[in-house]
């Protein structure tokens, strides 16, 4: 269950100006909400009651407002400080809290975000592809490379480099069942793009991890494995720690629902790769 406190806090700027007012006065007064009728919130806020309806079914969208009451009591004893910004004032604890709370919020939005069945049909694409092509930029090639190395290690050819004129041969020469991994937080980014428009011109599948579907890169995807990043809109976002969390998590997810696709063969694969490490390195 996520952190409904920390999930207003984080999303108040997307939300609307009439939603904007019912997420401060909660942020202000959780212990009051608690006990508040939907018409008294309304009235609290200067909003309709309808506005309260939508906006408790917007957080949760099977409990709504009651349900979002009952998880505020068992928020309310959280320390407030630490939906805050990390600050130069905040002891090395405080930022171990706030970043166990972002870290921890974020995998939980992933796991609502993220289905089974993309992660089901990704695994198909890749099972059935003989070439691995995997792209990421930036924070996200340390996730591109991450997915190489698990992969090889169950006999699965991959090509892992920034270099897109690179990619680019091997989608255009290597083409047949070939699949095309992207790894992007933003969606956003042109290489991304690019490479895709190339993997489209020679109908080679793509997926494409990110935290927006409706992105440029997600638009242009036949799988999309949604990642959440809580700490997008924050002023003080510190080396796209929250989003390399969620995207590494994502790859795990997706490496582990592989190997069962064929568990026997790839336990085999994964063991004899060890003892060949261990016996010569």
């Amino acid at each position: 269950m996520t952190n409904i406190l920390f999930t207003i806090h984080s999303r108040l700027t997307d939300f609307s100006n009439a939603d904007q007012k019912v997420g401060r006065y909660i942020l202000a007064h959780a212990h009051d909400v608690m006990t508040m009728s939907t018409t008294e919130l309304a009235e609290a806020t200067g909003v309709s009651t309808a506005t309260v309806v939508r906006f408790g079914k917007t957080l949760i969208p099977d409990g709504g407002f009651p349900a979002l009451k009952l998880q505020l009591s068992a928020e309310t004893n959280v320390d407030e400080k630490l939906y805050a910004e990390i600050n130069p004032k905040d002891s090395i604890d405080a930022v171990k809290s706030k970043l166990t709370l972002r870290i921890t919020h974020t995998l939980e939005e992933t796991n609502l975000s993220l289905t089974n069945a993309a992660l089901v049909k990704a695994c198909r694409l890749i099972a059935a592809a003989d070439n691995v092509y995997v792209y990421g930029i930036g924070a996200s090639d340390v996730v591109a490379a991450d997915l190489q190395q698990k992969l090889m290690r169950v006999g699965k050819p991959v090509m892992h480099t920034q270099d897109t004129h690179l990619i680019t041969v091997g989608l255009t020469t290597l083409k047949q069942r070939g699949v095309l991994i992207l790894i992007s937080n933003s969606g956003e980014k042109q290489e991304s793009a690019n490479l895709a428009a190339v993997a489209q011109a020679v109908k080679m599948p793509i997926i494409v991890v990110t935290r927006n579907a409706k992105s440029l890169v997600g638009q242009l995807a036949d799988v999309v494995l949604r990642n959440d990043d809580s700490e997008e809109n924050q002023t003080a976002r510190s080396a796209a720690t929250t989003s390399l969390m969620a995207q590494l998590y994502v790859i795990d997810l997706l490496y582990y629902t592989y190997i069962k696709t064929d568990y026997q063969t790839h336990i085999a694969q994964l063991v004899e790769s060890r003892e060949a490490i261990q016996e010569h390195f």
